[in-house]
């Protein structure tokens, strides 16, 4: 396939679907239940229950904001975390935990600050950050990790 193609869940069957970009204004359907596929176009909470699911079987990639509903820089940065969701819809998923309420993922990959951004694709982790940046700056380090 020489067009690019991007990754939709169907939130019916939850069955993930690769759709070709040049496709993306035919209405595409999902392959296993035929409903018509929804373009995310905001962050996903992702809890304990459902980490596995939304990140590491993902065949994609994932941005992970670890965040805090008291932490100032976590607020401010927000606006740029739901845009970037809006704009690369299908190419990157963005997912958000709250550590006031996952505190055990929290524990499990040692985060010791908010926000703190880990980059996921196809199941394995790319990089991690610390510290609310300026929207271009995260978009340079999505785009530099996915590289290498």
């Amino acid at each position: 396939m020489t067009d690019k193609s991007i990754l939709l869940r169907c939130i019916h069957c939850r069955t993930i679907n690769r759709v070709a970009t040049g496709r993306l204004t035919d209405n595409p359907k999902c392959g296993k239940c035929k409903t018509f596929l929804e373009f995310p176009d905001r962050p996903v909470d992702v809890t304990a229950a459902n980490f596995d699911q939304e990140i590491l079987v993902w065949p994609g990639v994932v941005l992970v904001e670890f965040w805090a509903s008291w932490c100032g820089a976590c607020r401010m940065i927000s606006p740029a975390i739901d845009e970037l969701a809006r704009e690369r819809p299908g190419l990157l998923k963005v997912a958000k935990i709250n550590v006031d309420y996952e505190s055990s993922l929290g524990a499990r990959f040692g985060i010791k600050a908010t926000p703190t951004f880990l980059l996921y694709q196809n199941g394995r982790k790319l990089n991690e950050i610390a510290g609310a940046l300026p929207k271009t700056d995260l978009e340079r380090w999505i785009d530099s990790s996915i590289r290498n």
